[in-house]
Parts: structure tokens; C-alpha cells; sequence
């Protein structure tokens, strides 16, 4: 009887035990659907390929190859600041020297409106702009004159040197502009041909707030203009043949003018009249001054009489601000020769305006031009 007992207690632990192992081999396995949605966290594993076309994205990190030559190159870039009639700022451009006299490259859509200008390089340096030499709205560029009183670094644009696609090229900004990097590194998608010559496009689309910067290829040749697209709202890059053809119309008789920026179907040069008409704008603004942000050109008084051949008369000013940016005081320190184009200066520098921080002064030399 015991023995019996010993018996069933054996025979009820093997059916138990394959009780339990029937349970774990039933257990549910994992579904296809469960699998996918998990992802893997292993630190070891490779990061998975997307098979979707990706983004195209601009180049954050540019090759020591271009911060190289860029730096060379830099020095000849400018930001230009226009200002309207009024003498509020209206646009600022880039752009670059083309002719060691002060010649510069810009985009014409950051001139349009303009009465007058500066021109500010890396080193600090603020150049008055005497107006346009040369314009083409087809290409949407213009070729302006900085009043430089020593000779300036400048580019000289590559005829032969013309990107393919698949090449790399650099834009190059001035370091002034700190609402973008100082050098841009793309690649062109595509060169094209149109009533105005050679373009040139990349992927993703230019920014409109580079327009007027130079293109360089890695050898540092300059190869190409960033030039506006109103249709797209966007810049492409026009060859750089188109600065040179720019520069070559200009002759030395040519005079700089505010009044000839016009909305011209092909290339336009502004020649010098035997008979100018008097104009508002002096010749001269600020050499100093970038805190300037409202400063409006003495009007040419009608009283002002010169007999002719008498030359342009010319007179220095200084103006005083306090912290506010008012011009508290202007001060004659030479005088036109005239009384009343003195007190048209006097009265218009009165009206400036600068950036509010603490008491300041400049001295302002002005050219009426008759």
C-alpha cells in the first residue's frame, strides 16, 4: 500500500512537469507587426539607411581648400548701404571691388530707389559711393564708384574659368553681414544660357540677402556674380564675363551719377553732360559713420547762384550727437563759399539721425555739384 502511494506521488510530479513544459513552448511569439514597431536599442548597432531621396542640404563645414583662398579674397568684398531721398536706409548689398580706383560690382535690385550710398569693407574702412558707372537690368547688375583715396584690393574676373555641374564653387561674404556665414561652399546643379549670357543654379536656391557676392572656383579665380531672380525671390549666379563687360564700357570721361540709375532693357552708360542739371545729392557723405541710420542729402537751394565753369564747391562739417542719436549740433569747420549752400547743409545734417548709445561726432564733407 505504501509502496502504491510512492507510486501515484511519482506519476502526479511527471504530469506536472509536462504540464509546464507544454505552457512555455505554447508561449505567443512575437508578430511581424510588434517587431517593426520596436526599434532596436543595442548601442552597437548601425544606424538604418532611409531609402527616400534626401533633402539637399548646404554645406555647414567648408574645405580648408576655400577658407584659404577665401581669405585672400575677402578683402576686396563690400557690404553697401543705400539710402533714399529721404535719407532712411533702404537696402544693404553686397558687392566687390573690380579696379584698384574704387569700381565696384553690386546687384541692381539693392540700388533701385537709391539717392545715395557707402560702401563698407572688412577692415573698417567706409567708402562714399558717387553713383553708377554702368547698369544692365538683364543680368540685374551695375557697376558703382566708391570714393577711394588710395588704391583698393580688387577682383578680376575670369573669362575662361566657367563651373560645369558637379563643381564646387564658394560664395564669399563679408564678415560685416553677420545674418550669414562668412563663406558659402555649393555645388552647381546645372549651367544654363539666356538672352543675357551665361547662369549658373544650385540646390537647395540661393538666398536673396547674398545677392551682389562673388563666386570663386578653388583655385580662386572669379568665376561668377550671386545675382537676383525677382520670379523666384531667390539668387543664381551669373558668369563672371558679365562684371568684366561691365567694366570694359566704362571710359575715363565717364562720371559717376545717382540720377541715371534707370530702368534701362539693355546695357546703359551713364556719360557725363555738357550742361548737368544742379542735383541734391552731394558729391560726399560720411567717411565714418556706420551707426547712421537716417541721414537725408542738403537740397541744392535755388538761391545758391555759381557762374559757370566756377567748379564744384565744397565744404566740411561736423555734427555732434547725443545718446539718443539726435544731431544736437553742426558745426562749419570749412565753409562752401557759399552762404547758402552752407545753410542747406547745415539745415539737412540737423536732421540726422544715428543709432542711440552714447554722445558721438563726425566730421562730414560735402560737394554740391552744380
Amino acid at each position: 500500500m505504501r509502496a502504491g502511494g510512492v507510486c501515484f506521488i511519482l506519476v502526479l510530479c511527471m504530469l506536472v512537469s509536462c504540464e509546464r513544459k507544454t505552457s512555455i513552448v505554447r508561449a505567443p511569439e512575437p508578430s511581424p507587426l510588434s517587431t517593426a514597431s520596436t526599434p532596436a536599442t543595442s548601442a552597437t548597432s548601425a544606424p538604418v539607411e532611409s531609402s527616400a531621396t534626401p533633402t539637399p542640404q548646404r554645406s555647414q563645414t567648408p574645405t580648408s581648400v576655400f577658407i584659404e583662398v577665401a581669405q585672400r579674397i575677402r578683402a576686396a568684398v563690400v557690404i553697401v548701404s543705400v539710402f533714399d531721398e529721404t535719407g532712411h536706409l533702404s537696402a544693404n548689398g553686397h558687392g566687390f571691388f573690380v579696379s584698384g580706383d574704387g569700381k565696384f560690382i553690386a546687384d541692381r535690385s539693392v540700388i533701385t530707389g537709391g539717392a545715395n550710398a557707402v560702401a563698407k569693407v572688412a577692415d573698417g574702412a567706409i567708402y562714399n559711393v558717387s553713383g553708377a558707372l554702368t547698369q544692365t537690368t538683364s543680368q540685374s547688375l551695375v557697376l558703382l564708384k566708391a570714393d577711394a583715396t588710395h588704391p583698393v584690393p580688387f577682383l578680376v574676373p575670369s573669362a575662361s574659368a566657367l563651373p560645369d555641374a558637379g563643381d564646387e564653387v564658394a560664395i564669399v561674404l563679408s564678415p560685416i553681414e553677420r545674418t550669414n556665414p562668412v563663406l558659402l561652399e555649393e555645388k552647381i546643379s546645372g549651367r544654363f544660357t539666356d538672352e543675357a549670357g551665361e547662369w549658373f543654379d544650385v540646390t537647395p536656391a540661393l538666398s536673396k540677402t547674398i545677392a551682389g557676392a562673388p563666386v570663386i572656383n578653388q583655385r580662386g579665380e572669379l568665376i561668377g556674380v550671386a545675382t537676383f531672380r525677382a520670379g523666384s525671390n531667390s539668387c543664381t549666379i551669373r558668369s563672371a564675363a558679365a562684371a568684366a563687360t561691365l567694366l570694359s564700357q566704362v571710359s575715363s570721361n565717364v562720371t559717376a551719377s545717382w540720377q541715371n540709375l534707370t530702368a534701362a532693357s539693355r546695357v546703359t552708360t551713364v556719360a557725363s553732360s555738357a550742361t548737368p542739371a544742379r542735383t541734391a545729392t552731394p558729391s560726399k557723405i560720411p567717411l565714418k559713420g556706420s551707426k547712421l541710420v537716417y541721414a537725408p542729402a542738403p537740397r541744392y537751394p535755388s538761391e545758391a547762384k555759381q557762374p559757370r565753369g566756377a567748379g564744384q564747391p565744397s565744404g566740411s562739417f561736423r555734427v555732434s550727437f547725443d545718446a539718443n542719436g539726435r544731431a544736437v549740433a553742426v558745426q562749419t569747420i570749412r565753409s562752401t563759399g557759399n552762404s547758402a549752400l552752407d545753410q542747406a547743409a547745415v539745415s539737412a545734417l540737423h536732421e540726422w539721425r544715428s543709432e542711440a548709445g552714447r554722445e558721438w561726432s563726425l566730421v562730414v564733407p560735402i560737394t554740391f555739384k552744380p
